[in-house]
């Protein structure tokens, strides 16, 4: 059975529970931006948490919490 096209994007659409924008800051030694408390609590988010940062082809960033 064929699936349509706007079935196809309902099915693969990215459902986000918090979206926020941040600007990227300089402290004269490096890029800073901060995250929002709604996601640092959403996340349960501390000092010390580690991150890591991808990249694709596309330029999507991916930022994952590393355990």
């Amino acid at each position: 059975m064929a699936i349509t096209e706007e079935e196809l994007k309902k099915l693969i659409e990215v459902q986000s529970r918090i979206e926020k924008v941040t600007t990227l800051s300089f402290d004269g030694k490096n890029l800073l931006t901060r995250i929002p408390r709604e996601i640092r609590d959403y996340l349960m988010l501390k000092k010390s948490d580690k991150f890591r940062w991808t990249v694709d082809n596309n330029k999507k960033i991916v930022i994952e919490s590393v355990i």
